[in-house]
Formats: structure tokens, sequence, C-alpha cells
């Protein structure tokens, strides 16, 4: 092996060592952040083993940054080692990830060493730390030198959920949140059989991604050919959340259209009544004829806005609105059908239609080995 081939499998290994067992995030919490970074914490890689706590930070970009070696990322991720008791903590593995959400950097420290320890030095670090020890504090105290237990996962160890809508024979259209950062996309249909998916084309500005999957369809998704989407008018949703609870079969919500804008007037999203869910995102929005207008991307926090404004919010969820989302199938070429058909269907039949053409997208990631941590 040469000598810069041997330096690569090196530094691959200390990567490996340094990363804490972790699934990915199936529940991301937002942070406090600046505005030129958005900032979560991965609630599923909380764990405390060794006396300590370990957890991981994102931050992403809203625009390419540089490291000192020229090298341009857009979103990184930083793997804590710390103490609750004395709310300091140390970075072991600085992650940065390119525009192919391929590592094309990474920074780490071993051994990691407790009297290296600090307090935080951003705020949101801090408030992620808060946040982990809490999440932590509500689960059984942990075994000082023992692993701690995983809990059961609706998905498999490494992956995360989300929704998908099938718009031609072989294609799935989703948010690019739900298979960002991925090391392989799996495509699981109604009747729980699973197919391999290759992503296509992500985009993060719309938040749609196209995957091609190794299935050929029966079923695809129509789309109103006037997607521009109509103050009250009632919607249905189709998805897969909260797998693990709700099963592994399709659910169906049911709402209007509230407002044609999103957040701050966000001319790329409508708001829907339709209760939201983690997992629905990528999801469809039908209209009454059982067409799509639509696709889920996000729900408003509730908790977040009664801490600020002192009211509760209910329902407040958006998708992002059919011309957006026809304009991205239209640009990547997918021959999707459209519709010009206004008659009104039953709740059962929009819902059975819906649930044909809707698949629940699953994001691998691969396991990792926990690092060890000297008392030093």
């Amino acid at each position: 092996m040469n000598t810069l081939a041997s330096r690569a499998a090196v530094a691959c290994a200390a990567l490996l060592l340094l990363m804490p067992a972790t699934t990915p995030a199936v529940e991301w919490r937002f942070l406090t952040a600046p505005g030129d970074f958005q900032s979560m914490v991965d609630m599923d890689s909380v764990t405390s083993t060794q006396g300590v706590q370990r957890f991981m930070l994102r931050r992403a970009f809203n625009t390419p940054q540089a490291l000192p070696t020229g090298q341009i990322y857009r979103s990184m991720r930083l793997h804590y080692v710390g103490d609750c008791t004395s709310g300091k903590l140390t970075a072991g593995l600085t992650a940065y990830y390119g525009d192919d959400r391929k590592l094309v950097h990474s920074e780490q420290r071993t051994p990691l060493r407790r009297s290296e320890f600090s307090v935080p030095d951003s705020s949101d670090v801090a408030e992620a730390l808060t946040i982990a020890c809490q999440r932590i504090a509500q689960g059984p105290p942990a075994t000082p030198g023992a692993e701690a237990k995983p809990a059961p996962k609706p998905v498999a160890r490494g992956s995360s959920s989300g929704s998908g809508i099938i718009v031609s024979e072989g294609q799935v259209l989703t948010n690019h949140h739900v298979v960002n950062e991925c090391d392989a996309h799996e495509i699981i249909d109604g009747s729980n059989a699973v197919h391999k998916a290759t992503l296509q084309i992500s985009d993060t500005q719309r938040d749609l991604a196209l995957l091609s999957v190794d299935k050929r369809f029966a079923n695809v998704a129509r789309v109103r050919s006037d997607t521009t989407p109509k103050l009250g008018e009632a919607v249905t949703v189709v998805g897969y959340p909260l797998v693990g609870v709700l099963g592994s079969s399709p659910t169906v919500g049911f709402g209007h259209v509230s407002s044609t804008t999103g957040i701050r007037d966000n001319p790329s999203q409508m708001q829907i009544s339709v209760p939201i869910q983690r997992g629905n995102s990528g999801g469809p929005v039908f209209d009454q004829a059982g067409n799509v207008i639509g696709v889920v991307v996000s729900k408003l926090d509730a908790l977040k806005m009664a801490a600020r404004g002192g009211d509760l919010p209910q329902n407040v969820n958006f998708a992002i609105r059919g011309e957006v989302m026809r304009l991205f199938l239209e640009n990547n070429q997918v021959n999707f059908p459209v519709s010009r058909s206004n008659t009104k269907l039953e709740n059962t039949e929009i819902a059975s239609q819906g649930a044909a053409v809707t698949v629940r997208v699953r994001c691998v990631r691969r396991p990792a080995v926990p690092v060890a941590v000297t008392p030093q």
C-alpha cells in the first residue's frame, strides 16, 4: 500500500472510532443560531456511556463555506463528548460535507481526555448540551463503563424515514431533507416490499429530491394542470408518519388550504390545516379530485411558538406548492401525468388512490463505533 493510501486508511479508521454509536436523525431539534446557518441537534444521537454524554450537532450553511485548504462545504456535523454535571464538553470529531453530501474533510481528536473538556463556545452548542442532558435525565440512569441500551426504533438502525410520491413508473419525489447525507436509499411500498433507490437530483433551495427506483410501479400520481392552490379548498394528505407508533400502513389526513403562502409569506409554500407528524415529509397533498397540488414539507413547532407568542397554534403545517413541484419535475425531464379533472371524489376514493401512489422513503446511514474517553 502506498503512503497516501495508507494515510487515508488510518484516517478512515480514526474517523470511525471517534464517531458515537448513533442512529441518524429520526428526530431533529432545531436550535437558536445566527442567520448565516441553521443548527440542530440529532436527538437520536444522544447517549450516556462510560460516564460521559454524547450527541451530534449539525450546521447547514446558507452559502458555501471554504476550509483553509480551499475545500468547499455546505454543512458540518460535530460529534460532542461532554459531562452534564460540569456543563463542559469537547468535539471529538468534526466532519464537513460538500454539495454532493459526501465527506470532504474531517478533523478528529484522539485520545479524548476529561481535562480537555471546556464550556461551550457558542449558543447553539450550549443549547444542544442542555437539551441532550435533559433527554438523558428523562431516561434510566446510565451504568458507568456499560453501553447504554438503545430504544427500539421503527426502522433499521442507522436509518430515518419519510414519505414519497410515485411520479413516474420508476421515480419517486420526496423532500431534500428526507434523503440528505444518506449512505443508501430505500423505497418501501404499500405491501412492505423494500426496493433499492438511487438519488438522481436533490434541490436544497426547493427542498425537493428525485429518486430512481429498481421497480416499475403500476400506479402513478396525477399532477393537477392548474397547480395554483385555492384558498379554503379541501385537501388530503397521505403519508407514513411515526411508523414505530402508528404502524407501517399509510395514514390519511383531511383539511383545507388555510393560506396560499408559507412562513413569512413564502410564495413557494402554502399553509394547510391537515395534522402533520414526523415522517409525513415528502408525501403528497391531493385536491378533491385526487390530483397532487403540493408536497408536505414541515410543521410549525407549536411549543416554540407558544414560548415566544404565548399562544399554542393548532394544525399550522406547510407544503411546497404545486407550481414549484411541477417546475422541479419538468427541469429534470420527469414524464409525469397531468390531469384536468375537477370531478369531486369521496374521501374514501381519494384515500385509496392516494395510498396507491405514496411510498415510504428510508435514508440509511451506516452505524459507527463508540469512542473511548480517558479519565485524565
